[in-house]
Order: C-alpha cells, then structure tokens, then sequence
C-alpha cells in the first residue's frame, strides 16, 4: 500500500464496505471534503483538527492514519499487550503458587489459588491490561508519558526495594 492519507482513507473505506457518506457521519466532515482527502490525484491534507475526527470518527490510530504505522487500530497493541500481561502473570503466578504452597499448604490447592486456576488469574491480569492499553490509547497517551511513568515506576520500585533491604538488615 502506498505511504499516503489518501490511499489509507481508501482502503479503509473499500475494506469496511463504507460509503463516503457513511464516514462523513461518523467523522463530522462534509462528504465533499472526505472525497478531496481520497482523491486518487492531488489529494487534499487534512489538518490536525481533521486527522483527529478522522481518527476518532473511524476508529483508527493516529500514527496509522499519517505513517501507516501499525494496524488500522489499536486492537494489534491491545492484543500485544494482553498476550504479554498474561504470559508474564502466568510465570509470575506459577512461581508464587510453588512458595505458597509450601508455606501454606490450604491456600494453594489443586493448583487453584483461592479457587482459581493460575491460567484463570494470568488471564484476567491480561484482559485488565488490555482494557488499560485500550484507555490509554484512546486518551492518546504519548511516548514521553509512558517514559514519565516508567521512570516513576522504576524510582518507586527502588525504593521498595531499599526498604526491604533495610528492614531484613535490621532484623
């Protein structure tokens, strides 16, 4: 596919089985303007204020809607997401059920934590992450935010750690 808005604009038309009508409804731009934007020769740019209708409007990312980067929307991101959260849950969970069930014997049993299986937990945790990754790129969320919290997350986390640190050593 080519590099251009107007040829993403098409082929999410022809691919959704939509009218220029139709995204003209969904978006809040004149039919006549849709078709300047599709044109298949000197196509007109959106602006900014037009790229976030249209994004919005049709469900699609942003970053797809100028660079044709990623998918059309954000549900690869959010599968992406629920399938690492969950992988990540799962070996989490198994590693805390082996100690539990070691010092707790009742609390653990027949590998169900409290009556749920460890493949249950790991994917609630994911589908909980997905919604999360859905919030967050519907509000927009930028780079430099996510590098905000992570390196919030990081100092918050070192923390924790220094005082676990401090409390085993004065123990």
């Amino acid at each position: 596919m080519e590099l251009d808005i107007s040829t993403r604009l098409r082929h999410l038309r022809d691919s959704k089985g939509w009218t220029v009508s139709e995204m003209a409804y969904r978006t809040g731009i004149p039919k006549r303007t849709l078709d300047k934007y599709m044109a298949r020769e000197g196509a007109s740019l959106p602006g900014l204020e037009a790229l976030s209708s249209l994004s919005k409007g049709l469900g699609v990312s942003l970053d797809w809607l100028v660079f044709g980067v990623g998918g059309p929307s954000g549900a690869p991101t959010e599968l992406l997401v629920n399938r690492s959260a969950t992988a990540a849950s799962l070996t989490i969970f198994e590693a805390v059920m082996g100690r539990l069930s070691k010092q707790y014997p009742g609390i653990y049993e027949n590998e169900e934590l409290l009556g749920l299986s460890v493949d249950v937990w790991a994917a609630e945790i994911g589908e909980r992450a997905m919604e999360e990754a859905r919030r967050l790129l519907e509000r927009g969320v930028t780079r430099e935010d996510l590098e905000l919290w992570k390196q919030s997350r990081t100092e918050r986390l070192v923390e924790i750690t220094q005082d676990k640190a401090s409390r085993i050593l004065s123990s």
